[in-house]
């Protein structure tokens, strides 16, 4: 069998993981995944994220678009198998075709990924599978297949703050300090020097106090800079609901070039 490398966000690691994995171990044996398209100069027609030679998505998955859809505002995911086993190293392998194709030449390399059982009314087994960099990029910056681990904290009843994630994946910001989220002009603790296309890329979920009748003021800065990163949605008045979970992920280009999509921020509810 071959390796492969899956870059795991959400939890500061890389595993190497050998293979196709089998079903998860304990009594569950169903994943939820949700895909998100964030492929720079990928086909116009979508892609197909595909497992065990069939697609995850039922229909093309779109730059900038994440699918399932959201359901009501809270986002929906799909049930897949689960796979592999961290003690020994399988996982699910993963590919993306230029949709309708579930076969031939990838447009990134395959990644193998650990997808554990989930426990209904629980935030385990729960991922976002990404595509992301840049068709005909090499290195950092091209196309890649990551995992994000949707492990939404627990939420107290009766709660004032909110829970906010960042992903970065504006892959022209690899190899740069990064990207800082603000709040009325201020960087957010927590939520700083969010790096590209590494496991640091994706920020822990971090509490933010919610006023009653008052909005976010967000904002976006390379790391160090005061200067704006202008985003194609308004960002400047976003209302986030106390005892929720979001995750903002940041895609297209800081600096376009031969017409890449501008910088743009996709916003989640994730419970």
């Amino acid at each position: 069998m071959r390796k492969v490398v899956g870059t795991l966000i959400g939890i500061g690691l890389t595993f190497v993981l050998v293979g196709c994995g089998g079903l998860g171990t304990g009594p569950n044996t169903t994943s939820r995944v949700r895909l998100l398209n964030a492929l720079i100069g990928g086909p116009s027609g979508g892609v197909n994220i595909v497992q065990r030679g069939m697609p995850v998505n039922t229909q093309p998955l779109l730059y900038g678009q994440i699918l399932p859809s959201a359901n009501g505002g809270v986002s929906a995911y799909t049930t897949v198998v689960s796979g592999g086993n961290a003690l020994t190293g399988t996982g699910v392998n993963t590919d993306v075709y230029a949709a309708p194709a579930v076969s031939g030449t990838p447009l990134a390399p395959e990644a193998s990924f650990l997808l554990s059982p989930h426990t209904p009314g629980q935030s385990d087994g729960t991922y976002t599978i990404i595509v992301a960099g840049i068709v005909g990029q090499t290195g950092a910056e091209g196309p890649t297949l990551f995992r994000a681990i949707d492990s939404v904290p627990s939420i107290s009843y009766g709660t004032t703050n909110a829970y906010l994630r960042v992903i970065n994946l504006a892959p022209d910001t690899a190899g740069t300090p990064g990207i800082t989220l603000l709040n009325n002009g201020l960087p957010i603790q927590g939520l700083t020097n969010i790096s590209y296309g590494t496991p640091s890329s994706s920020s822990n979920y971090v509490p933010l106090s919610v006023v009653a009748g008052s909005t976010f003021d967000f904002g976006v800065v390379a790391a160090g800079s005061n200067t704006p990163i202008p985003t194609q949605n308004d960002i400047s008045h976003v209302t986030l609901q106390a005892g929720h979970a979001y995750t903002m992920f940041f895609i297209g280009e800081v600096n376009p070039t031969n017409g890449a999509p501008h910088f743009d921020v996709i916003l989640t509810e994730d419970q």
